[in-house]
């Protein structure tokens, strides 16, 4: 690396010659500039007068040789804090996004509780009166005859009975020739 000698130099080796990203380049531009225009600033302070263009090539000159990648290293870590500062904004604007976003599906959902709550009020109403009734039958049937057996054999015997006419007495002829094959006899 040449002895540095001017802006257009620094510009040059930084920006134009550079092989890194496109972006280290300026940044690092600039921190050299950064340095001139305050060595600029000191000066005229001390000596009452802004330096002239012979002592600004001076100053040029009598930095090392490493001022450059210096300047390089602080561009990186400068970008790399903005960097860090970026995706931490973005992070966090996700972040509120997304729990924005949960907080208005939560109050939509609520919004939609009282009308689903209503109809499974309805339902809940609907299927207790349904077992109810369920319930009233059952209870029916076995309080009338307790006996299952009983209760198919008057069914039975009921159907049976409503196909024969020749009933007598609410007997069936089944009934009387059960009996006549037992040895009791029927009253007429």
């Amino acid at each position: 690396m040449p002895l540095i000698s001017n802006s257009n130099y620094v510009y040059r080796w930084l920006i134009e010659e550079a092989d890194e990203s496109r972006l280290y380049g300026p940044v690092a531009y600039a921190v050299v500039e950064e340095q001139r225009i305050e060595w600029m600033e000191h000066y005229e302070n001390n000596n009452g007068h802004p330096p002239d263009s012979g002592e600004i090539q001076h100053w040029y000159e009598q930095q090392p040789e490493n001022v450059l990648l210096s300047a390089k290293g602080k561009a990186e870590n400068a970008l790399q804090g903005y960097a860090d500062e970026v995706l931490e904004e973005v992070e966090h604007s996700i972040r509120s996004e997304v729990s924005e976003g949960v907080i208005i599906s939560e109050i939509r959902l609520a919004t939609k509780f009282w009308p689903q709550f209503g109809i499974n009020v309805a339902a809940g109403f609907a299927s207790a009166l349904l077992f109810a009734a369920v319930l009233t039958i059952l209870a029916f049937i076995v309080l009338t005859d307790p006996s299952p057996v009983k209760f198919g054999a008057r069914f039975i015997g009921n159907s049976a009975g409503e196909s024969h006419h020749g009933q007598t007495n609410g007997e069936s002829r089944s009934d009387k020739q059960t009996r006549g094959n037992s040895g009791v006899k029927s009253a007429p």
